[in-house]
């Protein structure tokens, strides 16, 4: 970076736009103000937003499509404390994304305690650090939530940050600037990164790979299947090739919807289906790759694994929490280790995972549970193309979506339980679309009612949005706990406003359907660029995902 006068803020974007990021997401304040006195061209374009929990959900959103780093930008005490619900849902699913908030000035500081400043926190970053990606090289760890004093140490922070966060395993970090800190002219040239940064990278590079203690586990199996998860994304046409090389159904989970979608032995199903779930107890050993094996992917850790099991991940730590392994690798180059694992004797497929699956599909659309449900994901499937996106709440008709759909591509739905957080949707779109992707919303009434004032963004923005918004009165999915647990239904239905007034309030056009026409109403949307509400109010019996029916035996 040349040298050249500047505020540290326009120091900051500067950084952000030469790591190819064009948009970020944020609200301005009293103390973040020097961010939007730095806009200029060949900067980030900076997306403003209605509260800043959004800012957050949106650059999810955005690095959930693309797996490159986001950014939100808010303001000191209150702002920054408000987007700790969404922070965490980015960083417990592994997102690549930076929040950068103001903190209190500099000048107006007290060394023996708080002075009652305006928004003052004693320690910001504080809020940030149980959350934030950890990194750790030679016995030394850091923890990528800091709050810098002076303008070196916060330019330092990013640089050092940009790098940091998208190495694997991805995450989310913090960085907090003081308010004059963020308004002084910088004339220095950026500084390099740090030697920690450095030395991380280094030894990363240096990594030995070595595949034979993988042969040696796996040379005599004869039902081989693979699970991939969200660390596994960047694989995918080798997890592919694998597959077909060894006869190997893929699981994947939540986050790793679509990962090797091109092979006959894709698993359009999720683990808790019983006919996928005796297809992982009839194999005879699994390669997990880029998975914690979480509980909800794996109705907590109840499902059958098999004897032998392999983890390969950039943090097998997790993993090894929840499954007994055989062997486990560590290491940064999944993707070399799946094209090593090539040189394993070919071998037949042991089962007809696309019949298996056509099978399983036809059940649960015949049965009362689940043929409302599989019309909503048939719909949704024939009618919004793979280059197009979608963004799940926690809603039936979003847990539906986000693990049912025939995805045939990583990347292309965001479903939000890393950390499970109602109200995603709608917020988190506006990343996606707001960087050119047509995107599907599908939410409920009680998620959309957590940001309705992000439709004024999308209407403000022109987003190409389309928002499916499932109306079952209220909280749907608890009144089924509530239903399944024998508990009164209390708290779960909800007063919900007039829709179509609504959208026409934020000039939104608005489209009422039901499950026999919503195909064709998605189709004609999937091509439009303008913002809408579909609404929908047919009666959705939550899927076999959804904790409450884990323990059902019924195959229905």
């Amino acid at each position: 970076m040349e040298s050249a006068s500047r505020t540290v803020a326009a120091v900051i974007l500067d950084l952000l736009a030469e790591a190819g990021i064009t948009k970020v997401f944020g609200i301005p304040g009293v103390h973040n103000l020097g961010f939007w006195n730095a806009i200029a061209p060949g900067r980030p374009e900076i997306v403003g937003v209605r509260h800043e929990q959004s800012c957050v959900y949106a650059a999810d959103g955005v690095a959930r499509a693309t797996g490159k780093l986001s950014v939100a930008l808010t303001t000191t005490g209150p702002g920054a404390a408000n987007t700790l619900g969404a922070f965490g849902e980015a960083a417990i699913s592994g997102s690549p994304i930076l929040v950068i908030s103001s903190e209190t000035p500099m000048r107006n500081r007290s060394a023996s305690g708080a002075r009652g400043i305006l928004h003052e926190m004693s320690d910001q970053a504080s809020l940030f650090r149980p959350l934030s990606k950890k990194v750790s090289c030679e016995g030394t760890e850091w923890i990528l939530a800091r709050s810098t004093t002076t303008a070196e140490e916060a330019i330092s922070a990013v640089v050092d940050f940009l790098a940091l966060l998208v190495a694997p395993p991805t995450g989310a970090g913090y960085i907090g600037v003081p308010a004059d800190v963020l308004n002084q002219t910088y004339t220095g040239e950026a500084p390099h990164a740090s030697m920690f940064c450095i030395d991380y990278f280094v030894n990363s590079r240096n990594e030995v790979i070595n595949n034979s203690p993988l042969f040696g586990a796996l040379k005599d199996k004869k039902k081989i299947a693979i699970w991939a998860g969200g660390g596994a994304t960047q694989a995918s046409e080798e997890i592919k090739a694998l597959s077909e090389h060894l006869g190997a159904p893929i699981f994947t989970s939540f986050a790793g919807r679509g990962i090797g979608a091109g092979s006959s032995h894709y698993i359009t199903l999720p683990i808790h289906e019983p006919e996928v779930a005796e297809i992982l107890a009839s194999s005879d050993a699994l390669i997990v790759l880029g998975s914690q094996l979480d509980g909800m992917n794996t109705k907590n850790w109840s499902i059958p694994f098999p004897e032998t099991v392999c983890v390969i991940d950039a943090n097998p730590a997790v993993t090894l929490r929840n499954v007994k392994a055989t062997l486990s690798i560590t290491t940064d180059q999944l993707t070399t280790y799946v094209t090593g694992l090539m040189d394993l004797p070919a071998q037949e497929p042991w089962i007809n995972v696309s019949q298996v699956c056509d099978k399983a599909r036809a059940r649960i659309a015949s049965s009362d549970k689940g043929k409302a449900g599989m019309a909503l994901v048939q719909a949704i499937d024939n009618a919004w193309p793979d280059e197009n996106y979608i963004v799940c709440d926690m809603a039936i008709s979003g847990y539906w979506t986000g693990v049912y759909s025939s995805t045939k591509k990583p990347r292309h739905i965001a479903y939000p339980v890393g950390w499970g957080t109602l109200g995603f949707g709608l917020p988190a779109s506006i990343g996606p679309s707001s960087i050119g992707y047509t995107t599907l919303v599908v939410c409920g009434d009680g998620g959309i009612a957590f940001g309705l004032g992000e439709l004024a963004t999308v209407a403000q923005e022109k987003l190409p949005v389309t928002i499916l918004l499932h109306d079952d009165g209220g909280y749907g999915m608890l009144r089924f706990d509530q239903q399944v647990m024998n508990h009164p239904e209390r708290g779960v239905d909800l007063f919900n406003p007039d829709w179509g007034q609504l959208a026409s309030a934020f000039g939104l056009e608005f489209i009422e359907a039901d499950l026999k026409t919503l195909e064709g109403v998605l189709t004609k949307r999937a091509k439009e660029k303008s913002p809408a509400i579909v609404l929908l109010r047919d009666s959705i019996y939550p899927p076999r995902s959804t904790s409450p029916r884990w323990g059902e035996k019924d195959p229905s």
